[in-house]
């Protein structure tokens, strides 16, 4: 299954890549390879085989990406080896498959600078571009957020104690209330959007600067309500007793994943729809030649713009000035939550592929289950049901580790509800323990040693019982 989601995440990644980047090569709205071009250059002898070398390297590099996702599927195996080696081939993923765009950006910036090919102006400053910055009559009210701030703390509500009895309905609430958060903020800076100028005719630039600010407010608002329900149905999957329902929940939150994508789509082309449809109809537009701002033709800096975000020249959305203070700490933040995350994975998983659990009786007459994160004791006399068994019931993780060869932590088994397990999968025999309201599984990757722990909590359970 872990193979399964790596690929398939790995190859729907690859496909965004591809379709951003392939189109570069095309002259499309005054740019190529994002960079802006008059026409006429489109005919130079260069342009061609800059193109050309393009298509050459954006052929290898596809390539290279086929090759090494391949060896995915060959670690499948080693769980904690094969994601380690996915999140590395993330990184070489990127920059593999930017690399020719960055190159023919260069290429063509250096030509055109050459050529003398500049289109208007290097800065435009319009007075009446004001008028876009400060109406906001028009945009999402920021009282509308109240909305999903109310949902995510009447899931809380909603919960009762559960949320603290249990660290997966915790983590599943910090996270959409972290999200609702984000999409707040990203409200509040679209307030402060770079505004664009498309036309001398001020009616327009007011008009398009508007309905862009207008629409990515609301889609931030149904954003932050739609993935508070994501997170509702994700709970009520962890939390559901009944394992008809699984398929009912899966599908929700499928649907739910597709949802942000779906509206994220739809906006932007739609203000695509839109700025094509008034300019077409508007005899005075004007471009602006702002490359020089534009590193690697996707990465914005320009010490002169206050906007903390603008519009991509390559894709859909919106792109960080790193020139301004917030750019910058918006910037080293997902670098160091990367770099932290990435790390910390790495760490997690190499330490559950090395280390095992570990079952002791102690001298006090406790049962102690040594494992990092997942560690668990209790009291010999709280054990109701000792049993050497050949099967564990099927069920979901709540808050673990689950690979193809082992699974520690908290599940949900069919059957038995909340249980802990500590096993090698398909490594008979397994020792369960029922306690008060809960299972454990355990097992040693010795069926012997199983078998001669089992045997020792019997005659342990027997004196305590006698005593």
């Amino acid at each position: 299954m872990i193979t399964v989601i790596l690929m398939v995440s790995a190859i729907i990644c690859w496909s965004v890549v591809w379709a951003t980047y392939k189109p570069q090569a095309k002259y499309n709205k005054g740019m190529l390879f994002a960079v802006m071009l008059p026409e006429h250059a489109m005919e130079h002898e260069e342009i061609a085989r800059i193109r050309q070398r393009f298509r050459q390297q954006f052929f290898r590099a596809n390539s290279w990406v086929a090759i090494t996702l391949g060896l995915v599927a060959v670690l499948h195996l080693w769980t904690a080896y094969q994601v380690i080696y996915s999140l590395i081939w993330y990184f070489g993923f990127f920059f593999v498959m930017i690399a020719p765009f960055r190159h023919a950006f260069r290429q063509t910036l250096a030509l055109k600078r050459e050529q003398g090919w500049f289109i208007g102006s290097k800065q435009v400053v319009l007075s009446d571009l004001r008028a876009a910055r400060l109406k906001n009559q028009r945009m999402a009210p920021l009282s509308l957020f109240i909305v999903p701030f109310i949902i995510a703390a009447g899931f809380i509500v909603l919960t009762g104690q559960k949320w603290q009895d249990d660290i997966s309905v915790a983590i599943i609430f910090v996270i959409g209330l972290l999200l609702t958060v984000m999409f707040f903020a990203l409200s509040l800076a679209m307030r402060r959007m770079k505004a664009k100028v498309y036309s001398m005719d001020s009616e327009v630039n007011v008009l398009l600067n508007q309905s862009r600010r207008r629409m990515l407010s609301y889609l931030w608002w149904w954003l932050a309500i739609a993935e508070n329900i994501h997170m509702f149905f994700i709970y009520n999957l962890l939390a559901n007793e009944n394992a008809a329902m699984d398929d009912i929940w899966i599908a929700s939150i499928v649907l739910f994943s597709l949802i942000p994508v779906v509206m994220i789509y739809l906006v932007y082309r739609k203000l695509n729809e839109l700025e094509q449809e008034v300019l077409s109809q508007d005899d005075k537009p004007v471009y602006t030649d702002d490359d020089e701002y534009w590193a690697n033709g996707f990465t914005y800096h320009n010490p002169y713009d206050k906007s903390v975000f603008v519009a991509k020249r390559v894709g859909m959305g919106e792109t960080i000035n790193t020139a301004t203070i917030p750019g910058k700490i918006l910037v080293g933040a997902v670098i160091g939550i990367s770099a932290a995350v990435v790390l910390g994975v790495s760490f997690l998983l190499i330490r559950s592929e090395v280390t095992s659990p570990q079952m002791s009786i102690t001298a006090g007459q406790r049962i102690e289950v040594s494992y990092p994160m997942y560690n668990y004791e209790f009291d010999l006399a709280a054990i109701e049901q000792l049993e050497l068994v050949d099967e564990v019931p099927s069920g979901r993780k709540s808050n673990g580790e689950a690979t193809d060869k082992y699974a520690r932590g908290h599940f949900r088994l069919d059957g038995l509800g909340k249980t802990r397990l500590y096993i090698y999968k398909n490594n008979t025999p397994y020792i369960r323990i029922k306690l008060d309201g809960a299972y454990l599984f355990y097992n040693d990757k010795d069926p012997a040693n199983t078998r001669k722990l089992f045997e020792q909590l019997e005659r342990a359970s027997e004196l305590n019982r006698r005593n």
